[in-house]
């Protein structure tokens, strides 16, 4: 059974199961709630984007801090890395890593920036990701 939702200025289109009715503006914002919470569908072949409403949470979470206190901090800490890559700093940030701007173009509207980005295998480990061993199990 196929559920589509689309909204409007005045009313919204429901179909369900080839069936159309038109339904109120509170449905249609209780349906995009709903949709909201489920999470967004991810793609099985595409990466998944850490944005910064996230990131605020699993600093909060891992922290212990309150949401309120960590915000203000995450949003420094990201202009201030911004502004050094902007400036063509070398970033040494561990356990995140070493990054070194390989390319950067200036655009009209924006700036790219290419970085390479260097781990230590004690960092990945850190993080969970265990490292692969490149040596097969010993025959019993």
């Amino acid at each position: 059974m196929a559920r589509k939702t689309t909204t409007s200025k005045t009313a919204a289109v429901r179909t369900t199961a080839g069936r159309a009715t038109t339904a109120s503006k509170t449905t249609v914002r209780r349906a995009v709630k709903e949709q909201e919470a489920e999470g967004p569908a991810v793609q099985p072949n595409q990466p998944k984007v850490l944005g910064k409403r996230e990131l605020i949470d699993r600093v909060v979470e891992s922290s212990g801090i309150k949401k309120k206190a960590a915000k203000p901090v995450v949003e420094a800490m990201l202009k201030e890395l911004g502004d050094a890559l902007s400036q063509g700093e070398t970033l040494n940030l561990q356990p995140f890593g070493k990054g070194i701007i390989k390319n950067r173009k200036e655009l009209e509207n924006a700036e790219v920036i290419e970085l390479r980005l260097r781990r230590s295998k004690q960092a990945r480990i850190a993080a969970g990701g265990a490292p692969k061993d490149p040596l097969a199990e010993a025959a019993e």
